[in-house]
């Protein structure tokens, strides 16, 4: 292979690596504004410029291939002379609007011009005044001011959406970025020209003035839209509150954006799912233990009322179970252990399913965990089969579990078929479908309050962390199951926690054997 010295360094590279993802591989921080991982090398921006031994020029480090024996210098005077030339181009028209732009804390051109800034401007001349908060979308504003044409967005509608909807209109210095007339910027993943945007250009509407990125704390975990799995990062907002009690924090979800995996999502993610987490707020939400539904129970009684149902129906063999696509394998799993414990029942997994793949990542099975739910219940636990049984009056109780999004998500039977079901007991977060009129209604943890594993389309088991903790009494569904278990006398071990599941888990699920957090790490372990 090419052996590279950079900055004194040999390494050795893989032909056909650039000069600046060799740095970038060793943990050395070229400046760049237009290159980007996941999109074609433009080389407009000139602040990767770079000295290569025996070059009369300066090179620009992400578009120069690596040669055999080639020495490279990223911090000779020659190199941060032109860095800082490059900075106050940049600078000349950009707008000093940092302590009011949605992107200060995380801009480039900010930490840029601190770190290889020449500290004072030479010029003197008035601004270009352009057009700000342009809405361009629906779900982006466009400030023009703040462009530094470096030209990511322009790429990413070219070659990854193919819709092409923004582009460079007029030439020179009045060069200014925008959407062609009739054409809003409206694909399926139009955030993500504004997570890509190094500076204050382009912000989403949903997180404008939302809050400080100071006052947000990232956990890395997995989007649960679809069978996708995309790896992303939910930021919780931890702002103290002074309006509220005293010491209180704001800990919503404040947004997602995605998190680099090559082998599942790339670089990107979609619309749907980067805006996902406002259902968690804006859905109804089941905080409290109630017995029957709509009337508040002691977290005890209401599960030991539960666990006498569903022994009874047990006993007589006619207990059974719907579960959602969405929930945990370490749920799915509890849940089925719970039957297992009662003498045993029917199990049914939810279909989840609309509008239809796209070329990109969306995928019409919105079931975060389907494939996990065939491994560990079977490919013939189906909703139907239940539905059947219960129709027939070979259920007398039907516990419910799971997450519904929408009406479309239900669970709830056909009312013809409810009127034969004795008792239903619900367990879920939302207050919608089966847990309207059921006999116990039990809050649990819904997605980004609990921790678990979830397996996408392609059989990549990834983890799912907890971002904020569970609203009211609610619990991750283990828990609850563990609970309904030790209440019915049944012969089920007391977890305490999700990883003491996995491993149970692994060790009764041959497609999950050898598995736990560690060895699935950040991103993901195939097991398709």
């Amino acid at each position: 292979m090419p052996k590279l010295i950079l900055d004194g360094e040999e390494i050795e590279i893989v032909p056909g690596t650039t000069v600046l993802a060799a740095a970038l591989s060793r943990g050395r921080d070229i400046p760049h504004y237009c290159w980007h991982a996941g999109l074609s090398v433009a080389g407009n921006c000139r602040m990767c410029l770079v000295e290569v031994e025996r070059s009369p020029k300066l090179v620009i480090a992400c578009a120069t291939q690596v040669a055999d024996g080639m020495v490279v210098r990223t911090e000779t005077d020659r190199v941060k002379k032109a860095r800082a030339a490059m900075m106050e181009f940049f600078l000349i028209n950009h707008p000093l609007d940092c302590p009011i732009c949605d992107q200060a804390g995380e801009c480039r051109l900010q930490e840029y011009a601190v770190e290889h800034g020449a500290g004072r401007s030479r010029f003197v001349e008035a601004k270009l005044t352009l057009n700000k908060a342009v809405d361009i979308g629906p779900h982006v504003l466009l400030d023009q001011e703040r462009c530094i044409q470096c030209s990511r967005c322009v790429r990413f509608c070219d070659e990854i959406t193919g819709t092409s909807e923004l582009a460079f209109f007029r030439r020179g210095e009045r060069t200014v970025i925008g959407i062609y007339p009739g054409r809003p910027l409206d694909n399926a993943y139009s955030g993500n020209v504004v997570d890509i945007c190094p500076v204050g250009a382009l912000t989403l509407k949903e997180f404008r003035f939302a809050t400080r990125v100071w006052y947000l704390k990232n956990t890395p975990t997995v989007c649960a839209a679809c069978a996708r799995g995309c790896n992303v990062l939910v930021a919780v907002g931890q702002q103290q509150v002074l309006m509220t009690t005293q010491g209180q924090t704001d800990d919503r979800i404040k947004r997602i954006v995605p998190r680099p995996n090559e082998d599942v999502n790339g670089h990107w993610m979609c619309d749907e799912g980067r805006l996902s987490y406002r259902t968690l707020s804006s859905a109804p939400r089941l905080e409290t233990a109630e017995a029957p539904a709509g009337t508040a129970a002691d977290w005890d009684d209401a599960v030991a009322r539960a666990a006498a149902l569903l022994g009874d129906a047990a006993r007589a063999g006619r207990l059974a179970a719907i579960l959602s696509p969405r929930l945990t394998a370490e749920d799915l799993f509890a849940w089925r252990r719970l039957l297992e414990a009662l003498g045993g029942g029917r199990i049914g997994v939810r279909r989840i399913a609309r509008g239809a793949d796209d070329a990109l990542l969306v995928r019409a099975d919105k079931g975060a965990n389907s494939t996990g739910a065939a491994w560990i219940l079977g490919e013939s636990a189906t909703e139907a089969a239940v539905l059947e049984a219960a129709a027939r009056g070979e259920v007398a109780a039907l516990l419910v579990v799971g997450d519904p999004l929408d009406s479309a998500d239900s669970a709830a039977p056909d009312p013809a078929v409810r009127s034969r079901v004795a008792s239903v007991i619900f367990v879920g977060p939302f207050v919608s479908g089966a847990a309207e009129g059921a006999d116990v209604r039990l809050p649990a943890a819904a997605w980004a309050e609990e921790d678990g594993t979830l397996v996408n389309f392609e059989g990549r088991a990834q983890r799912v962390r907890r971002c904020h903790l569970p609203r009211g009494e609610g619990r991750p569904g283990w828990r609850i199951a563990c609970d309904l278990a030790q209440a019915a006398g049944g012969d089920m071990p007391q977890w305490t926690s999700s990883d003491e599941v996995l491993e149970a888990l692994a060790a009764s699920v041959e497609r999950f054997r050898g598995l736990d957090a560690t060895t699935i790490g950040l991103l993901g372990v195939s097991r398709g």
